[in-house]
This record gives C-alpha cells, sequence and structure tokens, in this order.
C-alpha cells in the first residue's frame, strides 16, 4: 500500500495487537535477568520479534500521520528495528526489558488517542475499525477499555 492516512489505521491496530501480546508475555517477570532466562529465552525472543513489528508497522505510517502525531518518537523506534534486525545477538535484555515497561504503555495510550482523533476526522473508517474488532487476530485488544466509539 502507498503511504495515505487513510491506511494507518491497519498499522496502528497491528502495533496494539503487539503491544498487548508483549504485556502478556512479560507480566510474570520482576527484572531483565529473569525475563531473559525464563523458557529457553521464550518470552524474550517473542517479545523482540514483536517490537521488531512494531518498528515495521511504524515505517509503513504516512508521513502526514507522523507529523500530526510528533508525540511518538518515530525515529527511535524505527532506530531500534533496525538494531534488533541487524545486531540481534548484541541485542541487551536490560535496554529491551526497559522499553517494555517504560516505553510501551505510553506509546499504546498515544496510538488510542491517534485511532480515536483519526476516526472523529474521518481519515479512518469507522467499518474497517469494526471488522478489526471482529477479527481473531486482534484479540488481545480491550477495544472497550479503549473507550472507542464504533460508528
Amino acid at each position: 500500500m502507498l503511504p495515505d492516512i487513510k491506511n494507518d489505521l491497519v498499522y496502528l491496530l497491528i502495533i496494539l495487537e503487539s503491544v498487548e501480546k508483549i504485556n502478556i508475555y512479560t507480566k510474570d517477570f520482576e527484572t531483565a535477568d529473569d525475563f531473559y532466562n525464563a523458557d529457553e529465552q521464550m518470552e524474550f525472543n517473542a517479545s523482540l520479534l514483536l517490537l521488531g513489528n512494531i518498528s515495521e508497522q511504524t515505517i509503513k505510517i504516512s508521513p502526514e500521520l507522523k507529523e500530526k502525531y510528533p508525540k511518538i518518537p518515530w525515529i527511535q523506534i524505527k532506530g531500534f528495528r533496525n538494531r534488533a534486525a541487524h545486531d540481534y545477538t548484541g541485542i541487551d535484555a536490560d535496554v529491551v526489558f526497559n522499553i517494555i515497561n517504560s516505553e510501551l504503555k505510553p506509546l499504546k495510550e498515544n496510538i488510542v488517542v491517534i485511532i480515536k482523533a483519526e476516526l472523529k476526522t474521518g481519515n479512518f473508517d469507522g467499518e474497517e475499525l469494526l471488522a478489526a474488532k471482529e477479527s481473531a487476530f486482534y484479540r488481545h485488544i480491550d477495544f472497550p477499555r479503549f473507550n472507542i466509539i464504533f460508528l
């Protein structure tokens, strides 16, 4: 798809789904070492892959949307993807754990704000959001909790 703000809803929803999965995978860990060493690094590897997915989705988001919402560190998110993809074995578990525990919540909150605002302006299609809500792919997004009004 060509970059267009009307296409950005799907990328934002994929980001939300990825954040929610990471939250599930990491909820029982108190330290980066515990997170890194648990279950043969299964949760760590899954979370790292999802962080990369978040970065991939931000790359697809239109410049128009990124300019409208500069509060999200778009360039830094992209930079993390490049680091994770090209230096996978050199990724510091403390850095990953810190990102998960300090950066994902504000990212999620900002994404929800964007979705609400862009639905209101008509840039996002309420029918597309409703279809996502009914999709098994997005089953980890608690749509009612985000107070997203379906048109």
